[in-house]
């Protein structure tokens, strides 16, 4: 994907009614940040893995991402750190974590999508 920000996510916060781009930032890096105290270093390397061979996303763009999973290659970074990145698009790096939250949901939660809700934010 040359350009993840001109896909279908991008309508995201387009539109009559948009999306709170900060809630659906609360979500995924809630997600992935409690997957990562559950999963190892390899579990995070075979979900960017996976997702850079079946959706053909540069490695190491995902990489960059990666540190809410604990990848062991990925670097420390904040959002807007990771958001500068990505070109300064927030809409990119949110691409980016919907991803991660797939190859994990694929490699590590047995394809079911469900696996995912173990890691909602209480009320």
């Amino acid at each position: 994907m040359e350009n993840p920000s001109k896909g279908p996510g991008a309508s995201f916060i387009e539109g009559e009614h948009p999306s709170d781009p900060t809630a659906v930032w609360a979500i995924l890096m809630g997600w992935l940040v409690a997957a990562r105290e559950q999963i190892t270093e390899d579990q995070a390397r075979d979900a960017v893995t996976w997702v850079s061979d079946s959706l053909g996303i540069n490695h190491d763009d995902l990489v960059q991402a990666a540190g809410f999973i604990g990848h062991p290659d990925a670097p420390n970074l904040t959002l807007n750190e990771g958001i500068e990145h990505y070109g300064g698009n927030p809409i990119t790096f949110t691409l980016y974590m919907v991803m991660l939250c797939g190859g994990l949901v694929a490699t590590v939660g047995d394809a079911d999508p469900d696996w995912l809700k173990q890691f909602d934010l209480t009320a």
